[in-house]
């Protein structure tokens, strides 16, 4: 009969398997094995992350961008010089891994995230800049791509850990002995806002990178 957990990290090994599937495979597992963190950190990363609190905030969701303002008078972007502990610089992804798998797929090495007016109006004050030039943000699709695969990595880990206690399921089920053993798996470490943490929660993000656009140089 099929193992759950070694069809799971044969699947983590795969690269042509989607992220989605991978955690969705992970939390039918922890659901049966009742492992309530790891099954809330799968649920997360399929359906994404709430807005309104950061304190669960994972390292690797946390992206850096740059910012540049259009220059009339040379028709080009040029780069905008902010402090590098502002805020600004800093986006928090919170769509679901599909949509991250989908934009790091992108055929160009960056991508455009348009700033809101409020951003908008700090970058202006901070920087004394004329309020009619247009600025955007610009973001790596590498960053973007990093995710998926650090979110690979860990369901591989948390797999790989399971086979250590003698936990791994046969087809459908887990045995009452395999269901006592769970105690005895260490928890994935994940580091939170720069805090490592010894619990399977995610993070949350503030900013949403659905509106991003294909970046289009001038």
């Amino acid at each position: 009969m099929a193992k759950m957990v070694l069809d799971l990290q044969q699947a983590c090994l795969d690269e042509k398997v989607s992220c989605y599937y991978l955690l969705l495979k992970a939390y039918a597992i922890a659901e049966k094995l009742s492992i309530k963190d790891m099954a809330e950190f799968c649920s997360n990363e399929m359906t994404g992350y709430k807005s309104d609190d950061t304190t669960q905030l994972p390292l690797y969701r946390q992206i850096i961008i740059y910012t540049e303002a259009f220059d009339v008078n040379f028709q080009r972007w040029v780069p905008i010089s902010l402090s590098s502990e502002n805020p600004i610089n800093k986006r928090n992804v919170i769509e679901p891994i599909t949509e991250i798998e989908k934009l790091s797929l992108s055929k160009t090495e960056t991508l455009e995230i348009r700033p809101t007016a409020e951003v908008q109006q700090i970058i202006f004050e901070t920087t004394n800049m004329p309020k009619a030039m247009n600025i955007h943000h610009i973001v790596s699709i590498a960053q973007l791509a990093s995710i998926p695969q650090i979110v690979r990595k860990l369901v591989l880990d948390w797999a790989l850990k399971l086979e250590k206690e003698g936990i791994l399921g046969d087809n459908l089920k887990f045995s009452s002995e395999e269901q006592s053993k769970v105690k005895d798996v260490p928890s994935i470490q994940i580091i939170i806002n720069g805090n490592v943490s010894n619990s399977n929660l995610a993070g949350v993000l503030n900013d949403s990178i659905s509106s991003i656009q294909t970046q289009r140089k001038e």
